[in-house]
């Protein structure tokens, strides 16, 4: 990642989660949605330069 946010969820808050998001803690969904919004905003800039050259 080219310049991680520095709120940035860590990946250790999140990775082991389980798949079964209709018993998800309203924390655990905010870290979740948090860290995905925090990691699309970071690296969508680069693909959407490489696509417009």
């Amino acid at each position: 990642m080219p310049a991680p946010p520095a709120d940035l969820v860590p990946r250790s808050a999140v990775a082991s989660y389980p798949t079964n998001f209709a018993a998800m803690a309203r924390s655990d969904f905010k870290a979740i949605t948090t860290r995905g919004e925090q990691l699309m905003r970071t690296v969508l800039p680069m693909y959407l330069r490489s696509v417009h050259r």
